[in-house]
């Protein structure tokens, strides 16, 4: 396994495909950061893509974790974990000592919290304005 760091642009494509194959609206580009993490499995296949969005804090946030729906859950096994690994090891590179992300996905809760993540606000509800 191994995860690498793309520019966004490039990787676009797949995220929009992965997407679709979840019956997920594909988010705009605009909307995304110029760095996506990208886990690929054994077969060198890509499993798992995460987004990194750099702030001017000390905080960055993480979004938009999507998986290949074409790879079995028995080929991604242990990839999730080794994306969010690299993320924190790459935030903790670049300075940052607080990661934020939010999910609704109790397989992804568990993750986050296998590796010290702690859950916030449980009753907010999220609010976003197209300008």
């Amino acid at each position: 396994m191994k995860v690498k760091l793309i520019k966004t642009q490039e990787f676009y494509p797949t995220m929009k495909e992965w997407w679709n194959g979840h019956n997920f609206e594909p988010v705009s580009p605009s909307m995304l950061p110029e760095f996506t993490f990208v886990c690929y499995n054994d077969n060198d296949t890509p499993v798992y893509s995460m987004c990194f969005y750099n702030t001017d804090s000390n905080l960055a946030w993480i979004g938009w974790q999507i998986s290949n729906p074409k790879v079995s859950k028995k080929d991604t096994k242990g990839c999730f974990k080794l994306l969010f690994e690299e993320v924190e090891e790459h935030a903790i590179k670049n300075n940052y000592q607080v990661l934020f992300t939010t999910t609704k996905h109790p397989s992804v809760e568990a993750t986050l919290e296998g590796l010290g993540f702690k859950a916030g606000d449980t009753t907010v509800n999220q609010y976003i304005k197209i300008l």
